[in-house]
């Protein structure tokens, strides 16, 4: 590893104790917890969540179980993606990451 990999290797391992714990957040939180933002421009932004109340500032709708269990699944897979991702960066760096 050269001596100018060293500052990126110690940045990569703060992202990834960061997203670890986000990993650790997610898993744990209910799916209720969850919610779909598709942002617009001024108050056409809508919300979907268990609670389906919307906001001055947007409209919200309520989700069902099932989609929000779905959503939860999908930013579970990401952030492991994003893990991996980070593993993948340091090992080419030369880190061993085998745990």
């Amino acid at each position: 590893m050269k001596l100018t990999d060293v500052d990126r290797v110690n940045h990569l391992v703060t992202e990834l104790e960061d997203v670890k714990a986000l990993i650790a957040m997610a898993a744990r939180a209910q799916d209720n917890a969850y919610q779909v933002v598709i942002d617009a421009p001024g108050d056409a932004s809508l919300h979907m969540s268990y609670e389906g109340s919307s906001s001055t500032h947007s409209r919200g709708i309520a989700a069902s179980p099932g989609f929000l269990a779905q959503v939860k699944q999908l930013a579970v897979a990401e952030l492991q993606s994003q893990q991996q991702g980070i593993l993948t960066e340091l090992a080419a760096l030369g880190v061993d990451t085998a745990p």
